[in-house]
């Protein structure tokens, strides 16, 4: 199992120094806009790593899953030409769309939920695609957030077997690997959208099976910290009634990386530890599940915090 592991992890380092070459042979860039929180050109698309990740255990464990698989192939590849092409809101979202089709599929979902709950269970998961998204903005985080995730669902799985452990850990393994490149003071690559779409995707899908097992929401705090960035925000942003499509440097982590000038990584260590204390404290220490109160007030409390921490630094900033 180790060998195995580590031939992975060594092919998908090879994976990766290729992948590096090339893109800057061909130009495959991140160009700092409005929205960045870099300053330098940095290779983008690293994170095909990811997709690449899943396909290696697709091909060990004799095709497993296949319609997710081919999905992650779908939505990767979409998102990839988008890295280089900027393609159609109205493409990538179709694509999206299909692509969580054929994983909720895989699923069950059909047989399994009744048909007025599905337009909903679209609509979360379209969020959290998008959320995620745009959650990957500095270094470090994607990585180091997702490695809390997967490697949580790994331990969860250990009292709560009903996952499929190996493409946990291949998944872990393809994270590794591009920490290598992306946790750094400058970058070497970024994941762009084919790293962040595609861990989102890996994300939904893994959090539907859980949820169709358990049948218990409280499983969202898996993704609290992201969340009160992403949606609180976004419910800032309607308020003041901008166009929430157009680029911006909004988001909470953006606020203390470019105004108040902390590092990225310490920024992505500091989100992540936050994500692994919840996780560790709610799901894995006690093997099993917060209530629905507890859940509920812990949500509260967290969205009191970020506003607390937020808002002053927005009103410092929109002064000077």
């Amino acid at each position: 199992m180790i060998l195995n592991h580590t031939i992975v992890f060594l092919a998908l380092l090879l994976v990766g120094l290729i992948y590096y070459r090339l893109a800057k042979k061909f130009n495959i860039v991140d160009k700092p806009n409005q929205r960045s929180s870099h300053s330098e050109v940095t290779v983008r698309g690293g994170g095909v790593i990811f997709p690449l990740a899943i396909l290696f255990w697709w091909i060990v464990f004799d095709f497993s899953h296949s319609w997710m698989v081919l999905g992650l192939v779908l939505i990767s590849s979409v998102s990839f030409l988008d890295d280089i092409y900027s393609l159609s809101r109205k493409l990538r979202f179709g694509t999206q769309f299909i692509a969580l089709t054929m994983s909720f599929y895989d699923l069950g979902v059909f047989a399994k939920e009744p048909l007025w709950s599905l337009p909903i269970l679209y609509f979360i998961a379209l969020g959290i695609i998008n959320a995620i998204n745009f959650m990957d903005g500095i270094n470090g985080i994607t990585g180091l957030y997702h490695l809390v995730f997967f490697g949580s669902i790994l331990a969860v799985n250990q009292y709560f077997p009903i996952f499929e452990g190996e493409m946990i850990q291949y998944t872990i393994l393809g994270i590794l690997v591009f920490l290598i490149f992306n946790l750094r003071k400058q970058a070497l690559m970024f994941a762009g959208d084919i790293g962040s779409i595609s861990l989102a995707y890996l994300v939904i899908y893994f959090l539907t099976q859980w949820y169709l097992s358990a049948e218990n929401w409280t499983i969202i705090l898996f993704l609290v910290v992201y969340g009160m960035d992403s949606f609180l925000t976004l419910g800032q942003r309607l308020l003041k009634r901008e166009n929430v499509t157009q680029p911006h440097r909004a988001h909470f982590y953006q606020l203390l990386v470019n105004q108040l000038k902390i590092g990225h990584v310490t920024i992505a260590i500091v989100f992540a530890l936050v994500q692994f204390a919840v996780n560790f404290l709610f799901f894995i220490l006690p093997d099993g599940y917060p209530t629905g109160l507890v859940a509920s007030i812990t949500l509260i409390a967290f969205a009191a915090t970020y506003l607390f921490l937020k808002i002053p630094i927005q009103r410092r900033f929109e002064l000077t």
